[in-house]
C-alpha cells in the first residue's frame, strides 16, 4: 500500500473492521451492495476513494452509526480533491541589470575591486519549503484524524452494563433516550444501535432475513430486515403502544438493512410481534416473542 494517501489508509482500515463485523466476504459484500468485487478490493485496500453511498451501505450492513465514518470519509475526499494541499508559490527570476559603462571602468591596482556578487536563484529553496509545507499539512491532517477516532472510541465504547441497567452511567456510554422517550426515534441517531442484543433471528418463507434487536441501556427494541423486495413492509408492535413500521420503496434499500424506528419498553416482560408483509396478496409473516 506504499504511496497511498494516509487518509485513504485510515478510512480503509475502518471499512475492513466494518466488513469483518458484518461477517461478509468481499464477494458477499458486492452482492449486497451496488458496487463490484474489484471496486471493494480497491476501497478496502486504500488505493481508491469509495463513493459515500458505498461507505454508507457498508455502515448499514455492519449496523454502524455513520457520523464517525462520515468524518473520516470527508477527510479522505478533501485530500483526493486537493483542497487540503498547499500550492507552491510561483517563482520569478530576478531581473537582469543592464550593463553600465561604469562596470567596465579601469580600477586602480592599489584598490582592487571585489567582484560583483548577485543573489543566487532561490528556486530550489522555494521548492524545498513548498514540499515541507505540504508534508506538514498532511501530518497535521493525519494527527487530527487520529485524535477524532480516539475521541470517538472513548465515547462510543460502552461500559459493561448489567442486564437490569435502566439508565446509562454518568461516566460510561451515553445514549440519546431511554424507554418511552425512544419510541419513534432512529436507533442510529440515538446510539441505541451500538452493540445491541438479538432477541429474534428468522428467515422468512420468501428468503428475507428478519431480526428483532434490543439495547438494555435504551430499554428499547427495533426490527430490521434484509434481502427484501420492493413493496415489503416491516412492522414491530407491542400492546398499548403505537406500532413502528418501515416500507421498502427504493432500490437502494434492497442492498442494505432496513429497520423500523425504536419502540420503548416499560418495566417487566413485554410481548412483541414482528411482521413482514411481502405482497398485498399474501398474508403477513409474523413472529411473536417476549422482551424482558
Amino acid at each position: 500500500m506504499s504511496g497511498a494517501r494516509p487518509e485513504f489508509v485510515l478510512l480503509a482500515a475502518e471499512l475492513r473492521v466494518l466488513r469483518e463485523r458484518a461477517a461478509l466476504s468481499i464477494t458477499e459484500l458486492a452482492g449486497k451492495s451496488a458496487y463490484s468485487r474489484s471496486s471493494w478490493h480497491r476501497y478496502l485496500g486504500g488505493t481508491a476513494l469509495p463513493p459515500w453511498l458505498a461507505v454508507r451501505a457498508l455502515c448499514q450492513l455492519a449496523d454502524e452509526p455513520t457520523p464517525r465514518i462520515r468524518a473520516l470519509w470527508e477527510l479522505a475526499e478533501a485530500a483526493a480533491s486537493g483542497r487540503a494541499a498547499v500550492r507552491e508559490a510561483p517563482v520569478t527570476a530576478a531581473p537582469t541589470e543592464p550593463t553600465r559603462a561604469a562596470d567596465t571602468a579601469v580600477v586602480p591596482v592599489e584598490q582592487p575591486a571585489a567582484p560583483e556578487t548577485r543573489p543566487a536563484p532561490r528556486r530550489h529553496e522555494q521548492r524545498w519549503w513548498g514540499v515541507r509545507a505540504l508534508a506538514f499539512t498532511c501530518v497535521l491532517a493525519l494527527c487530527v484524524t487520529l485524535g477524532l477516532v480516539a475521541a470517538w472510541q472513548r465515547v462510543g465504547t460502552p461500559e459493561a452494563a448489567s442486564p437490569d441497567a435502566a439508565t446509562p452511567r454518568a461516566s460510561g456510554f451515553h445514549v440519546g433516550c431511554v424507554a418511552g422517550a425512544c419510541t419513534g426515534r432512529d436507533p442510529s441517531v440515538t446510539l441505541c444501535g451500538a452493540q445491541p442484543q438479538t432477541l429474534l433471528h428468522r428467515l422468512t418463507p420468501s428468503g428475507a432475513g428478519l431480526e428483532v434487536r434490543y439495547n438494555p441501556l435504551c430499554r428499547a427494541v427495533w426490527a430490521r430486515v434484509w434481502n427484501t423486495r420492493l413493496g415489503d413492509t416491516l412492522t414491530l408492535s407491542a400492546p398499548g403502544q403505537p406500532a413502528q413500521s418501515i416500507a421498502v420503496h427504493s432500490t437502494r434499500q434492497l442492498n442494505a438493512f432496513v429497520h423500523t424506528p425504536l419502540l420503548g419498553l416499560h418495566a417487566g416482560p413485554t410481548p412483541l410481534t414482528a411482521c413482514l408483509s411481502e405482497t398485498p396478496h399474501t398474508p403477513a409473516t409474523c413472529y411473536h416473542l417476549t422482551a424482558h
